[in-house]
This record gives C-alpha cells, structure tokens and sequence, in this order.
C-alpha cells in the first residue's frame, strides 16, 4: 500500500491543498523518522514547494484531515492507529500514525 491508497481509504479528498501536502510529509516522515521529532521541520521543508508558509502546511493539512473525520476518517484511523480516537489526531500525530504504518504494512 502506498500513501494515495492510504489517504483513500482514510476519505481524504483529493480536492484539498491538504491532500497533497500530507502525502509529502507522509514521505518525509518515511525517508527518516527523525523528521517526526521536529515536525515544524517537515512543515519547513514541505512550505517551498507549494509556495506557502510553513504554518499553512499545518493548517491545509488540518482542514483535509477536517474533511476526512467527518466523512468516515475517523473509523479508519483507529483501525489503523489500533485504539480509540476520542478526539481528532494533531498534525503531527497524524503525520506519525500514516507513516508509521507505512512502514510497518508495505504490502
């Protein structure tokens, strides 16, 4: 599974800025999972190359993950986080749960 197929099936939408943006923190967090310790900085190096501030790519993330819990998100996420969800993930942690399930079902 990749990340497009994940954010599917989490009910991102691809008609959000956001949608894009994550899958890119997604791959950062994968190529080195130090990035997850300094999330600002996934949000640093994500920024430039949709011509945003860095604060954007939290809040365009926010708003697709927005959509998503609404739209049936949430169920899929603690099937994948493994555990209850009694309120929506921060950025960050939604950046840690997809990645590292990423990484641990490659299938």
């Amino acid at each position: 599974m990749d990340a497009e197929q994940l954010l599917s099936r989490c009910k991102f939408s691809k008609r959000y800025r956001g949608y894009q943006i994550l899958m890119e923190c997604i791959q950062l967090a994968l190529n080195s999972e130090e990035t997850l310790l300094y999330i600002t900085g996934i949000y640093m190096a994500v920024a430039p190359k949709y011509h945003i501030a860095w604060n954007c790519v939290e809040r365009n993330i926010r708003t697709a993950l927005e959509h998503a819990w609404a739209n049936g998100g949430k169920e899929q996420l603690e099937i994948i986080s493994g555990g209850v969800m009694y309120a929506k993930p921060t950025v960050g942690e939604l950046i840690e749960i997809l990645s590292c399930y990423l990484k641990t079902h490659p299938e």
